[in-house]
């Protein structure tokens, strides 16, 4: 008897077993039906509800480059029938270089069943389903089902919870495309798909993408460079294995964004694109292979990463904090090694601690909103705002307005002039803060790979960068004879921090004008508003000393003025993404004189034409992509070089996120600007140009234009 209960309990529990329920390692499936009772003759909708185990999926009628879809096979009654599964909308998934389209999560895959007119009774549906469930490795499962409905003279509808999770599945099915589309193949028998979308504004469309419905004519890409135009959506895809002809209708389903007055909002359409024999695509503004975004090794990144970091010294935005750590350093000329030792190895701590936080949250960003960009918190007015307080108050520091007491010696520079360890650890962080907005030669690559990939080498590349950037302080440190070559301390280096002081003015100037193109003029008043608040606080706690109630009512009049300038912070998030340079004003950080403004369709079209293309893509807080523009870009005998040889300039402005930008630069493995691309005529593909830039570097790419032309 217990054998057979056993036994019993085992065969329950098997998904060779019918049931409306199948629970595997993966997958929990479910049967389920709109309605409760069948009317005779009158058809109903029912779905397969598959729950995901967490990082798996299952696969789209069109599995990509590997997978198998899922399939139901029915076993119904004499008389009853069962249309195709009606499939919503796939994701796309990316796992070792391979592309597939399918579920994650949770899927609803829909099938109208349609009773016989004369059915008496209960109505039985029963079906074998099949999957295939991949994470790392894919794993083959099945189920049966069964589900029982009772018939009656009107039907009624599934209980609430049903009705909602149909309307769920409803919503994830894609539209009927509005719009005509048709497809044309080139010369080298690739197809471009063009949806005649008539009126899109290119900026209100993002992440487009068409999953084509059957495997072989189309290949599955990782990425398809689409662009918006007035034409509509034309998306250059690539030719599949299929050895047989285009065929006369390509159908497939397309998946874009859409920015609305409510937020973005993810829309999904079935087309069928007809076959047009007079639609011959020529060349494309294709980033793929761009000439110099090779993709490097791990070794090779951290390579890059230090040698950036040394570089990044040289530096204008890293300069001035260097300046005023080697005026401190110069006071410990005389002292034992062992502090000279300890000021460099507490800089240098301060320098990849300061990394490693740094890794740390751009490894919580993208696990939460997957990608992110060198400098992203520039974009951040409210980070903006601060670290303008941050350079002003240094300032004042190095000016002799006040003095930062041992317990806050590492608040700001007092800090640097001051020396002492802590000094010297914060002035390690303050050096990767005014670092951030700079790039230097070898650090596009390096950072490009460090973003992309997992958290480990995420953080090995950081952390080879700050060593870089701290190697040379850490040298003479530990150098005696690198030490006896600095200048011996005396009243020189007083007048020298003082000096030091403009720099970090400056600096906060410069804040202050970034934060104006991301706010408006009002990021003026509230900055600068905060900062006398700021220097008020200061001379309140400067005046009187003591316990007496008069030095308690100071403090806390000090207290309120700081918290004041902080709460400006508040009203500048209210209005983020309002941008001077955003919105086209005369007054914006980035200069677009003799330039257009980038966009996808833009540069298609002027590659298309065979025209020679410049793109600079750049950013008000960008202390490189600025130098870059009056050292090489804007100089006069470039202007004109650029005028003869027929240029189309495209300027991209990311001082605020632009997921366009974005997206360029995630295609050529950049994390950031400055990025400068080049097409030589007819070209297609682009050549990626050194990020700190010359005359004679940029005259010597247009002078191969003429020289063309003769």
């Amino acid at each position: 008897m217990g054998r057979f209960l056993a036994f019993l309990l085992v065969l329950l529990a098997s998904p060779a077993f019918a049931q409306s329920v199948v629970q595997t390692d993966h997958v929990r499936s479910e049967l389920v039906a709109e309605v409760a009772t069948v009317k005779p003759g009158e058809p109903f909708w029912v779905g397969l509800r598959q729950t995901i185990r967490p990082k798996w999926h299952t696969y789209w009628k069109n599995p990509g480059e590997s997978g198998l879809p899922t399939e139901i096979a029915w076993k119904l009654p004499e008389g009853v029938r069962a249309d195709p599964i009606v499939w919503p909308a796939p994701s796309r998934f990316d796992i070792g270089g391979i592309t597939n389209y399918g579920f994650k999560d949770e899927s609803v895959l829909l099938v109208r069943i349609t009773p016989p007119a004369n059915l008496s009774g209960p109505l039985t549906l029963a079906a074998e389903a099949n999957w295939l469930v991949c994470e790392d490795v894919c794993i083959p499962e099945e189920g049966r089902f069964e589900l029982v409905l009772p018939s009656g003279a009107a039907a009624t509808p599934a209980s609430p919870e049903t009705r909602t999770l149909f309307e769920q599945a409803r919503r994830a099915l894609p539209t009927q495309s509005p719009w005509p589309a048709r497809y044309g193949v080139s010369k080298a028998g690739d197809p471009t798909l063009l949806v005649e979308a008539k009126g899109l504004k290119a900026d209100a469309i993002s992440d487009i993408y068409f999953f084509p419905a059957e495997w072989g004519p189309v290949a599955t890409m990782a990425k398809q460079n689409a662009t918006v135009s007035a034409e509509g959506i034309r998306i250059p895809l690539k030719k599949g294995d299929a050895k047989t002809a285009m065929p006369a209708e390509l159908a497939g389903t397309l998946v874009l964004t859409e920015k609305t007055a409510d937020g973005s909002v993810k829309q999904a359409f079935d087309l069928s694109a007809r076959l047009d024999p007079a639609f011959v695509p020529t060349a494309t503004a294709s980033l793929a292979n761009a000439v110099g975004a090779e993709q490097i090794s791990l070794m090779q990144a951290l390579l890059f990463a230090l040698l950036g970091g040394l570089i990044l010294n040289l530096m204008p935005c890293v300069f001035p904090v260097l300046a005023m750590k080697a005026a401190a350093f110069a006071r410990l000329a005389g002292h034992e090694q062992s502090v000279m030792r300890r000021d460099g190895i507490a800089y240098t701590a301060g320098v990849l601690i300061s990394f490693a936080a740094m890794a740390g949250v751009v490894i919580a960003i993208r696990s939460a909103a997957g990608e992110v960009n060198w400098g992203f918190q520039f974009q951040s007015p409210v980070f903006s705002l601060l670290i303008a307080y941050l350079f002003f108050v240094v300032g004042l520091n190095l000016s002799g307005v006040f003095e930062v007491g041992g317990r806050l010696a590492g608040v700001g520079q007092g800090l640097v002039s001051r020396g002492g360890t802590t000094g010297a650890f914060f002035t390690g962080v303050l050096a990767v803060i005014v670092a951030t907005p700079c790039t230097a030669p070898f650090m596009a690559a390096a950072l490009g790979f460090a973003l992309s990939q997992p958290a480990p080498a995420t953080v090995a590349v950081l952390l080879a960068m700050g060593l870089g950037l701290a190697l040379p302080y850490l040298a003479l440190s530990m150098t005696p004879a690198l030490q006896r070559l600095m200048p011996r301390p005396g009243a020189w280096m007083d007048r020298l921090r003082q000096f030091l002081a403009f720099p970090m003015y400056a600096s906060a100037v410069w804040m202050i004008w970034v934060l104006t193109q991301q706010t408006g003029a009002d990021g003026v008043l509230y900055a600068l508003g905060g900062m006398i608040l700021i220097a008020f606080a200061i001379w309140l706690l400067r005046i009187g000393s003591g316990a007496s109630a008069g030095t308690w009512v100071r403090r806390g009049l000090a207290a309120a003025a700081v918290l004041l300038a902080f709460a400006a912070t508040l009203k500048i998030d209210d209005s983020p993404a309002t941008a001077a340079s955003a919105s086209g004003a005369a007054n914006a950080g980035v200069s677009f004189e003799g330039w257009e403004r980038f966009s996808r369709a833009r540069m298609a079209e002027a590659v298309a034409a065979g025209k020679p293309v410049f793109v600079d893509f750049t950013a008000a807080w960008c202390i490189t992509c600025l130098v870059n523009e009056r050292v090489a870009l804007e100089v006069p005998a470039v202007r004109k070089a650029f005028e003869q040889a027929g240029v189309v300039k495209l300027k991209g402005d990311w001082t605020n996120r632009d997921a366009e930008i974005t997206g360029v630069l995630k295609e050529l493995g950049r994390a950031g600007v400055p990025l400068y691309l080049f097409w030589a005529p007819g070209a297609d593909r682009p050549k990626i140009l050194p990020q700190v830039l010359t005359e004679s570097l940029v005259l010597s790419e247009l002078s191969s234009i003429q020289q063309a032309k003769r």
